[in-house]
């Protein structure tokens, strides 16, 4: 898990001076890597992208998988 959010995500490059904000933006990635990999998609990386460029495609997935 932790190389394929440092690798897709770039997390380690991610730097905040608020532990909070690390610490949920952490958690968040996490939550959407855990429900993409349940889904089976094939490219994460792919999906994350539109995600990153979409928020309210990652919105309409998080409200269909029933998270929000």
């Amino acid at each position: 898990m932790h190389h394929r959010r440092d690798v897709t995500l770039s997390e380690d490059d991610f730097r905040s001076t608020q532990p909070a904000v690390s610490r949920l933006l952490s958690s968040f990635r996490t939550l959407v890597l855990n429900l993409l990999r349940k889904e089976k998609i094939k490219n994460m990386v792919a999906k994350m992208e539109e995600f990153a460029d979409k928020f309210h495609v990652l919105l309409q997935f998080m409200i269909l998988k029933k998270v929000l």
